[in-house]
């Protein structure tokens, strides 16, 4: 059994393959020091602090930066990142591998339109997590995702390892080099900086990591990270995208050193969709506080916009009587489900706070037919297709998949 076989069509087949070969692996494993159980509230990171928060966890440092960055808005105008309807705008950007190509037109197409907001505050998970600082940044941005989620093949991505490394005992069946050198090529310091800059003006970037140790969701504040200005932040903000799109057996993991009890220990980071596949703020804030410790009645009108990289539901399609194909098939729908799950717990936030809900997928008659892990002719038919429906402007639905229907 090989990786990367033409039937190989998923991320999905590719845990099935990795588990699989995992389990026939022997040998030496890369070791670590583990953060113990006890401490795992109290690590920190040498050089950084207040930059990441753990997800459904009351987060007081989070909730002072969001006052904070209410009034940061106030001194860059009146509106303070509202639109003239007096709406500030979120976007939230799930994982979904290649099919990021989709949210990538999505953008594109909405700029296209001429109606694209400026966003208070973005969000992102693996394959949106890689797109979010440039959809941060706003739509002059827009040529480098086309071109990224155009262009790119898996050579670009990752490097498989060969059957004897494999056998030797590793903590992944590719390597992730081709990634972190496309991250670093497409955001540098100076894409960093303009993240510190925008973060400046009261506008927020949060991406989200799986501490897979913990088995939770770890979201990080990049503008702060970016604000450090120094080549250990710069440093730390490329490993938090790496991170957060490296899909466990496929990549490696990411790991990251802390200091806890005069010790120091490294945690382990993997794709932020093993979590959650998109998040909005993950209940680390109470909004109804953050309005009073700002001097205001509320945090005014909002309005989020969820970029789903992936179909609302698992297609319909016959499926052989075989191993394999019904394990794709079972593991496709878990994600699909999941992810469903994820929308419906933030579409019960956005209606306790008064936010307005907005969602826009991958239609159910788009087909999967990609011969390859990233296939630049399937992405290339994925961009489009966003573009086309971002720049036509109706193509948001008001409600999760199944309700309100």
């Amino acid at each position: 059994m090989k990786f990367g076989m033409k039937m190989a069509h998923s991320i999905c087949f590719r845990y099935l393959l990795g588990i699989v070969l995992i389990l026939l692996a022997a040998g030496c494993t890369r070791t670590r020091t583990a953060l113990p159980p006890d401490l795992h509230g109290a690590a920190k990171l040498a050089h950084m602090t207040k930059i990441r928060a753990l997800a459904f966890e009351h987060s007081p440092v989070f909730q002072e930066d969001l006052v904070y960055s209410i009034k940061q808005a106030r001194q860059h105008g009146s509106l303070g990142h509202k639109d003239k309807e007096g709406y500030f705008s979120i976007l939230s950007l799930s994982g979904g591998g290649a099919k990021g190509a989709f949210g990538a037109g999505i953008l594109c197409g909405w700029s296209k339109a001429g109606n694209r907001p400026t966003f208070k505050i973005v969000t992102g998970i693996s394959t949106g997590a890689l797109i979010a600082p440039f959809a941060f940044l706003g739509s002059e941005y827009d040529k480098i995702i086309q071109q990224v989620y155009t262009t790119i093949a898996t050579k670009d991505v990752l490097e498989m390892r060969s059957r004897i490394i494999i056998r030797g005992g590793i903590d992944s069946l590719a390597d992730s080099s081709p990634l972190k050198n496309l991250i670093s090529k497409y955001v540098g310091k100076d894409i960093i900086q303009n993240v510190a800059r925008a973060h400046a003006e009261g506008r927020r970037l949060y991406i989200g990591t799986t501490d897979l140790d913990a088995n939770k969701l770890v979201i990080w504040n990049m503008g702060t990270i970016a604000a450090a200005n120094t080549p250990q932040a710069n440093d730390l903000f490329q490993k938090v995208l790496l991170a957060s799109a490296s899909i466990p057996i496929v990549f490696p993991p990411v790991y990251i050193s802390v200091e806890a009890d005069g010790n120091t220990y490294e945690e382990m980071h993997v794709d932020g969709g093993v979590a959650t596949q998109v998040f909005f703020y993950g209940d680390i804030l109470n909004l109804d506080e953050v309005a009073e410790s700002a001097g205001l009645s509320s945090v005014g009108l909002g309005r989020i916009y969820i970029i789903k990289n992936m179909q609302s539901v698992s297609s319909y399609e016959p499926v052989e009587p075989q191993l394999v194909p019904i394990a794709k098939k079972a593991i496709n729908t878990l994600l699909a489900n999941q992810g469903v799950g994820d929308l419906y717990r933030i579409y019960t936030i956005t209606q306790r706070e008064g936010i307005d809900f907005n969602l826009v997928y991958i239609p159910s008659t788009f087909k999967d037919r990609g011969k390859k892990f990233f296939d630049p002719e399937e992405m290339k038919q994925l961009f489009d297709l966003g573009f086309d429906m971002g720049k036509s402007g109706n193509a948001w639905h008001k409600y999760p998949p199944g309700y309100g229907n």
